[in-house]
């Protein structure tokens, strides 16, 4: 699956697009087969962290979440190698917020990567009502989650503090656009290939692998020069 993947340019959504829409372009999103703990996803002790800063109303976002990160499970967070902490960087408006603040609630349920999946597969465009908190609470009864629970949550706002708090740390990253990955300390562009070549590189420096031979191109044959003489006839 992974040599399949789509290699993703490194997003910028600083600017919303209120043209941009997903409404003709469905997407279904799996679900990640690593262990889920809140807004981790891989073992605890893996011995590599990669950091995702995203935005729910971010369309490339939706499309790494669709591409990127399974390939990541499938690789590295499953397997143990690896584990991806999730951050809001929820900047492009109000139901960005919106939608971070009820995902941090379904993480206290233990559901915030089936709600992730539910938001990334409602997007439809930016700012035009997709995440307004009666379409919020909806997808939490989709997803099978206590509604009392959510919908208190939701309403006296438990979690902005904690989703303002991943957006400044993202700022002080220096990340200027969404999805915008980290491995370790180290930025890398949004793609598999990227990622996974970041990784590969800290686990051996970890000493958790061996450095992949590179290889050695073919040796050239020759070319013979053949200089014609006067009477035409190839020369010795």
């Amino acid at each position: 699956m992974a040599a399949a993947i789509v290699l993703i340019g490194v997003a910028n959504c600083l600017r919303g697009d209120d043209n941009n829409t997903t409404t003709n372009n469905p997407i279904v999103i799996p679900l990640p087969t690593a262990h889920a703990d809140g807004m981790t996803l891989g073992n605890a002790d893996a011995p590599v962290t990669v950091y995702e800063y995203s935005d729910f109303q971010c369309p490339n976002c939706r499309s790494a979440a669709a591409e990127v990160v399974p390939a990541l499970d499938e690789s590295y967070l499953a397997t143990g190698k690896a584990k991806l902490i999730f951050k809001n960087f929820a900047f492009i408006g109000q139901e960005s917020k919106s939608a971070a603040e009820a995902a941090a609630c379904a993480s206290d349920q233990g559901k915030f990567w089936e709600y992730y999946t539910k938001l990334f597969e409602a997007q439809n465009g930016e700012n035009k009502g997709t995440f307004k908190v009666e379409n919020l609470k909806l997808f939490a009864q989709e997803v099978g989650l206590n509604q009392n629970d959510f919908n208190t949550c939701l309403d006296e706002n438990k979690h902005a503090a904690d989703v303002a708090d991943d957006l400044s740390e993202g700022q002080r990253r220096g990340v200027q656009g969404t999805p915008t990955f980290f491995v370790g300390q180290n930025e890398v562009a949004a793609t598999y290939d990227a990622i996974s070549k970041a990784i590969d590189d800290e686990l051996v420096r970890l000493g958790l692998a061996t450095p992949q031979p590179t290889a050695t191109p073919p040796a050239q044959t020759p070319q013979l020069t053949v200089t014609p003489t006067p009477e035409g006839t190839p020369g010795g």
